[in-house]
């Protein structure tokens, strides 16, 4: 199933759509929630591998347990991200995003998308870095992580 249309907020609430995919030959989608050590702990490492990333990829997440409407949870993943130096957008859910994420069992679980949202192979479940990264130089090509 591919990554459906949709329009929600990042926690800057700054306006996204799926046009976010587009300009990418791959996105790398973490789905994470602020109740998962696993995460959370994982984050700082994302972080740097987005840093390392060439032009035509990204990572983005999306926050599998915060909605628009959610202030409390709001501020939580705020601090999360801010403690994690996290330096891709984090996305909150919506309805089309909460029936797409159904699919998932488990956090974090990461896909990889490509620039109109069609999944390349399988998911990730689990934060597994090693199995980002192969899965990255896979479809990117002639990238090595920094």
């Amino acid at each position: 199933m591919p990554v459906p249309a949709f329009t929600t907020e990042d926690l800057d609430g700054n306006e996204v759509t799926e046009s976010i995919l587009k300009d990418k030959d791959v996105t790398m989608i973490n789905i994470w929630g602020t109740f998962c050590p696993p995460c959370i702990e994982e984050m700082p490492e994302l972080a740097k591998l987005s840093a390392s990333l060439p032009e035509n990829a990204q990572i983005i997440g999306i926050l599998c347990d915060v909605s628009l409407n959610d202030t409390s949870a709001l501020q939580d993943a705020k601090s999360i991200v801010s403690k994690a130096g996290t330096n891709y957008p984090c996305l909150l859910l919506n309805d089309s995003l909460t029936d797409y994420l159904s699919q998932f069992m488990y956090v974090p679980t990461t896909i990889f998308v490509d620039s109109e949202g069609n999944q390349i192979g399988e998911p990730v479940v689990g934060a597994d870095f090693n199995a980002y990264t192969a899965h990255l130089r896979k479809v990117i090509g002639d990238w090595t992580k920094n």
